[in-house]
């Protein structure tokens, strides 16, 4: 029984060995990447989503401020919507859903070529109350985790892009 398990784990960790897997963000990729992250220049829609956005991205991305140098350009492009979750039988919503789906391009700032497309996509709910305050605020809260949701989300699969090489 005990032989069986350390061959089981031999196996096993024979098999890890082989694995294409790398870290993210370990060694001295992971140092590129960082750096690669934060010399992207954030284009994000001049409203309340797409400042939102900016600026979740800008903390995930370049921590310590934003490029002098940009080196690469992420091009965002946003959509929301609203739609009712829960309705009570006098045809009054009381929860909605809101969806927020941002389509994205990284672009080479130096030749423009496009790196990276993509699109992501979060929902987050909120309650309606009888105070229209109240509602609103709960509105805005969930805007704004569903943008740091998107933040998140989008910073890594930019990692993921560029570690491997493309850039």
């Amino acid at each position: 029984m005990v032989a069986t398990r350390a061959l089981l784990l031999v196996l096993l960790a024979s098999l890890l060995c082989g694995c294409a897997l790398r870290p993210l963000h370990g060694g001295h990729a992971g140092e590129e990447v960082n750096a690669a992250l934060a010399a992207i220049a954030i284009d994000a829609p001049r409203n309340r989503l797409g400042q939102l956005l900016e600026r979740a991205l800008a903390e995930q991305l370049a921590p310590l401020g934003p490029p002098r140098a940009p080196r690469y350009r992420l091009i965002l492009r946003l959509e929301r919507e609203k739609t009712p979750l829960a309705v009570q039988l006098d045809d009054v919503t009381t929860r909605f859903d809101l969806v927020i789906a941002a389509r994205f391009d990284l672009v080479r700032a130096a030749d423009g070529a496009v790196l990276m497309r993509g699109a992501a996509r979060r929902v987050a709910s909120f309650n309606v109350v009888r105070a229209p305050f109240a509602t609103l605020v709960a509105e805005q809260d969930a805007e704004r985790r569903a943008a740091e949701e998107l933040a998140r989300e989008i910073r890594t699969r930019l990692a993921a892009q560029l570690i491997g090489g493309e850039g």
